[in-house]
């Protein structure tokens, strides 16, 4: 009892859905997506801070330089200016200003009078003193100027101030290449984590691609498959578990296989069906019951050994259970000699009483076509009488609770079982109240067979004989599955 599923997909296949807002991919490119991300945003949170670190430090740098060089020229300019020796003051701003990355110096006087300057120099007052001082040229050209202010001391007396003009496009430029040194380092670790990632997501997506293949044959029915990959890790512990599901689906297909040898497949799926727990009892159902009798079989079972006696109700009986199922019905016991069969039951059926004896003529015409292969062949061939009667009967779960069966019981089975005693060898027989009220003769020629009187049945019971049915291709159309047909083609 396997659920064929034919809905597989190919695993490589993406397919992305906006109505379901889903986008699969294999769990290896999630992986590499989510563990790039994450590395992206690392390195750019990490970048980011080594930057702003990396221009509070050069910022800390110039601006030490700065005031380092603005005291040296400080103190440079101590003797000049107590000297008013103008020329050595302009001399002295002159190779200041020469050094990479000074625009401008100058040197003024205790009251801000300037003494002398070269270069590029701000607007100062007194309020600047010892200060820097961060301005734009006029123009708007050039880069943010910075100006850094110390004061000339002669014997802790202020005698003027001294003052150097750095050019920030240097801090500007370090900035950058450091920005630019981390962002190369940012892409070549994004490039090392992607391939990384990608290889790891394989790795990792190969174990979880075969647990998705293996459950694709599970569900398709396939029991026999195993996870045979060992593995120390939860997805070992969950392959595992999947072989111990499976072996436990296997036992059970195995169940349900040999249940439904024992009873009729659908009184099989009919249990099985029910989660219930199964329990005696029954209810009234309208069906058809058919017996079909061997005649003779006691003088056979004394002629032949057990091992023939064995193989030829096996055969005719493979036989008798195929053309029940073509006919919408089911073999409902093995009595000795004897097959019963229900139609309308546990499966409600309104033409029960037709597949009945629909089903009868088949066997009939079929063991005939059986018994003429077999009497060429030199085989022991039997005859059957068959008897079919419908009604209401009791349908259920007879028996105890520790065995029991499903069946109908009733004194319309009764009637049918004793119609197939009371039948001619090669006749199909029925009561009088089933071939009127069911209209047989709507369907299929019949003829009165007598009235007889039966075992345990006070009043004589008018039968009929069904002879044939009235149309060439009506059992064809009445049984409508290719399958049955080719099925029964094949027992003939």
């Amino acid at each position: 009892m396997r659920t064929e599923n034919n809905a597989h997909r190919d695993p490589d296949t993406r397919t992305f859905s906006w109505k379901q807002g889903t986008f699969p991919l294999p769990i290896a490119y999630k992986l590499a997506l989510i563990i790039t991300l994450l590395l992206v945003i690392g390195m750019g949170l990490l970048g980011l801070s080594i930057s702003k670190n990396q221009s509070r430090l050069f910022d800390r740098e110039i601006t030490a330089y700065g005031n380092a060089l603005s005291a040296q020229l400080a103190k440079a300019a101590v003797e000049p200016v107590l000297a008013k020796d103008q020329l050595a003051l302009s001399v002295l701003t002159n190779n200041v200003t020469s050094n990479v990355g000074i625009k401008g110096s100058a040197i003024y006087s205790d009251e801000l009078k300037l003494l002398a300057s070269t270069g590029q120099i701000p607007e100062i007052t007194t309020e600047n003193g010892n200060q820097s001082i961060t301005w734009k040229p006029r123009n708007g050209t050039e880069a943010t100027r910075t100006s850094y202010i110390s004061t000339l001391k002669f014997r802790d007396l202020s005698i003027g101030y001294a003052l150097l003009t750095f050019d920030r496009s240097i801090l500007a430029q370090a900035q950058q290449q450091a920005i630019h040194t981390i962002t190369l380092l940012t892409l070549v670790m994004v490039v090392i984590g992607v391939f990384a990632a990608f290889l790891l997501g394989r790795r990792l997506s190969h174990p979880i691609n075969h647990l998705v293949d293996g459950s694709r044959e599970i569900s398709a029915g396939n029991y026999q498959f195993r996870f045979t990959e060992r593995r120390g890790d939860e997805l070992g512990q969950l392959m595992t578990a999947l072989n111990t599901m499976t072996a436990g689906l296997q036992h059970k297909e195995r169940v349900e296989q040999t249940f439904s040898r024992y009873v009729s497949p659908k009184v099989a799926k009919e249990l099985l069906s029910d989660m219930k727990p199964v329990r005696l009892g029954g209810h009234n159902v309208s069906a058809s019951v058919l017996f079909a009798d061997i005649v003779g079989f006691t003088r056979l079972s004394e002629q032949l050994e057990a091992e023939e006696i064995n193989t030829l109700l096996n055969t005719y009986f493979t036989l008798i259970d195929r053309t029940a199922r073509l006919c919408h019905g089911h073999v409902d016991k093995y009595i000795g000699d004897c097959t019963m069969l229900l139609f309308g039951a546990p499966e409600p059926d309104d033409a029960h009483c037709v597949h009945a004896v629909s089903c009868g003529i088949l066997i009939r015409d079929l063991v005939t076509e059986l018994n003429e292969q077999r009497e060429k062949d030199g085989l022991v061939t039997v005859d059957f009488r068959i008897g079919i009667n419908s009604g209401v009967m009791l349908a259920g779960n007879m028996g105890s609770e520790e065995r029991m069966e499903y069946t109908v019981v009733g004194e319309a089975v009764n009637l049918a079982s004793r119609l197939s005693s009371a039948a001619d060898i090669g006749q199909v027989i029925v009561s009088d109240s089933l071939n009127d009220s069911m209209q047989l003769n709507r369907y299929f020629s019949t003829k009165p067979s007598g009235t007889i009187q039966l075992q345990g049945v006070s009043e004589p019971i008018t039968v009929h004989e069904i002879i044939e049915t009235r149309e060439d291709n009506f059992l064809n159309e009445l049984l409508a599955t290719s399958a049955g047909v080719d099925e029964m083609e094949a027992s003939r």
